[in-house]
């Protein structure tokens, strides 16, 4: 069976009403072969109807992708340790296509602000997560400490300790339990019964969008127990001035009056479209859907010690090594990482790393690059690129 990621156009089928017609002088019955048309026409009509109902709106004139029956997504959930030294669950999801073993390399995708699993995996017709598994990965994406599923909420002023060292640590205790096959599944949250993991994948490869990319930045140089990383859309070095966010249009700042310890970043789907997405290249029914509000908060901890971050992840960068090799990609309509900005980070890679690093500028996309039309290359790049340094997807079907 091929395993060809395919993007393209669905058909549109316009379904005509049968005609009605006046019943001839006496007759008292329709035709067999009339009755029989008139009932298929009403059942492919209905058939239609329920079709266009389970898509999104706008999702037949877009480009999708296509998923075969053996793609299954899996709750999931990771125990760390937060920043009080005590335990708290992530939640998460696991996309697997067929048969999966040890060997299969896992994907583990990290968010960034005002994000979630979510961004991961828009629409079973258009998902990073679903692509990558369909490749013949294990991937992995959660929620981080503080969002979403994985509230934060029960530790008064918490958000003001979840820095981005804090979500390292905590990507270490999740990298850690992918590969030992620790942590359990679960039905929609971690808050139900759970059952232990029958899955372990020895080797685990990083991604990071945005905030996300701080966090794998300093990753391989801090654990060093991980095959490749791929840092997204962000400066993840020393960063020029009115860099990342100072030269962004459409986030901002407002502290949240239920929990000044996080911050919304969005106010109106116009600042989600205005940040994240360049207007030309998009796909307008995934934009619809990452740009709904209500939006979710962030704690502030990971803006707050952006000097000391850039400062931390410089460090770690110059400890990578030639074993880890990076691969950076950004949009090259991102306002948070220009063109300029990406070659000014790519550059001190190269200079302070020691590792095998690869840069690639994604055409007609901009900050959110998984709305973009541009993501099936992106799959394919990323796939092509992991191929080349020795982890290539384990195809199983």
């Amino acid at each position: 069976m091929s395993r060809h990621l395919g993007v393209d156009r669905l058909d549109e089928t316009r379904l005509t009403a049968p005609t009605a017609h006046r019943p001839m002088k006496g007759a008292t019955r329709m035709s067999t072969s009339r009755y029989a048309a008139l009932i298929a026409a009403l059942v492919l009509a209905v058939f239609a109807a329920l079709q266009a109902g389970a898509e999104p709106a706008g999702a037949a004139s877009s480009p999708q992708m296509h998923f075969d029956k053996y793609m299954t997504v899996q709750s999931v959930c990771f125990t760390v340790t937060n920043p009080d030294l005590g335990q708290s669950t992530l939640y998460g999801q696991r996309f697997t296509d067929g048969t999966v073993s040890p060997s299969t390399p896992a994907i583990v995708l990290v968010h960034g602000i005002a994000s979630s699993t979510l961004n991961w995996d828009f629409s079973p017709t258009w998902s990073v997560a679903r692509a990558l598994a369909a490749k013949g990965y294990v991937v992995y994406s959660y929620d981080r400490l503080g969002y979403a599923k994985s509230s934060y909420y029960d530790h008064p002023g918490g958000g003001f300790t979840l820095t981005t060292s804090a979500h390292r640590d905590e990507l270490h205790n999740v990298v850690t339990e992918v590969k030992s096959g620790a942590y359990t599944t679960t039905g929609s949250d971690c808050s139900g019964p759970q059952q232990p993991s029958t899955i372990h994948n020895n080797r685990v490869v990083i991604i990071g969008h945005s905030a996300g990319g701080w966090i794998v930045a300093g990753y391989p140089g801090k654990y060093h127990d991980v095959a490749a990383m791929i840092q997204t859309d962000i400066s993840g070095s020393v960063s020029p001035p009115n860099a990342p966010l100072g030269s962004s249009t459409g986030g901002g700042f407002t502290t949240s009056p239920d929990h000044p310890d996080y911050f919304q970043f969005f106010q109106t789907s116009q600042n989600c479209r205005d940040f994240n997405t360049y207007t030309p290249g998009i796909v307008p029914y995934v934009v619809d859907i990452a740009c709904a509000p209500p939006f979710l908060l962030s704690p502030w901890g990971e803006i707050a010690d952006l000097g000391e971050m850039y400062a931390e992840n410089d460090v770690y960068i110059s400890q990578i090594g030639p074993s880890i090799p990076v691969l950076l990609t950004s949009g090259d309509h991102d306002s948070t990482a220009p063109p300029s900005v990406a070659k000014a980070d790519y550059d001190y890679y190269k200079a302070h790393c020691g590792c095998d690093v690869t840069q690639w500028i994604v055409p007609d996309t901009a900050h959110l690059f998984m709305v973009h039309k541009s993501l099936p290359s992106w799959i394919d790049y990323v796939t092509n690129w992991l191929t080349s340094r020795g982890i290539p997807p384990v195809k199983s079907k």
